[in-house]
């Protein structure tokens, strides 16, 4: 048997439970948590690992040996909005980011296609990473990693609203009520903790900027329906002309 016989009859056991690209992206998360914490954090290596993946500021200040200020850049920072998204703290931070995304990505997926929800979840987490790694090095400093998938989850969670607005769904798994009120509660609720004490170590402002991201990408959705980034295509028009010219 081929590997991609295998990958078949693999993709053929979950299809019945949880879509494709779905769960592509646990495994994804999966396979990077347990990467950590079986061949780095044994062996002290961990921060290192994060240091590598996770976003961190894309300018740092710094004092120059001449006396005056130094700006150094974060050349790894466009490869960190995508990979802080597969980083996480612990296990319960996994574990929470996966079960939302298991619960409300899979109705995404078979209303847009894989494709199409592969994308919009890597542009949800990459705007909203790229937005805080911009932005918070001027209100927390220089010396700070963030990680998790929150942002783009948080962003699979307003699509659903948008798109599912009267889906029932259980607020903390008790309280009954259409999932464009509960998206609304939560995203009410993240706006005062970042007004509030700023959340400690969780990053309101990057759920914050999933929702606004998510917003855009279904408005831009509406108006421009065959670009490439709202559609199943697996190429931009521009590269599937050039392959023609060949």
């Amino acid at each position: 048997m081929t590997i991609r016989e295998y990958i078949r009859q693999f993709n053929s056991m979950f299809d019945r439970y949880i879509t494709r690209g779905v769960k592509w992206v646990l495994l994804a998360n999966v396979a990077v948590f347990l990467i950590e914490n079986l061949f780095f954090v044994p062996f002290a290596r961990d921060d290192q690992f994060i240091g590598f993946l996770a976003q961190s500021p894309v300018v740092r200040f710094t004092q120059s040996e001449f006396g005056g200020m130094a700006v150094v850049i974060n050349w790894l920072c466009p490869i960190q909005f995508v990979s802080y998204m597969f980083v996480h703290a612990n296990v319960w931070h996994l574990f929470w980011n996966m079960l939302a995304l298991w619960f409300f990505g899979p109705p995404l997926e078979a209303l847009w296609g894989k494709r199409a929800f592969l994308k919009f979840y890597l542009f949800t987490g990459f705007g909203a990473g790229a937005l805080h790694g911009l932005v918070a090095p001027f209100f927390l400093g220089q010396d700070y990693y963030m990680i998790g998938a929150s942002g783009a989850v948080f962003g699979v969670l307003l699509a659903f609203a948008v798109l599912f607005p009267n889906q029932q769904v259980l607020l903390w798994f008790v309280l009954p009520m259409p999932s464009r009120y509960f998206v609304f509660l939560i995203g009410i609720m993240t706006l005062f903790a970042l007004l509030g004490s700023g959340g400690g170590q969780i990053s309101h402002f990057t759920h914050l900027a999933g929702l606004g991201f998510a917003y855009g990408w279904l408005w831009l959705r509406v108006r421009f329906p065959m670009a490439w980034l709202f559609n199943e295509s697996r190429w931009p028009q521009w590269r599937v002309r050039r392959r023609r010219r060949k």
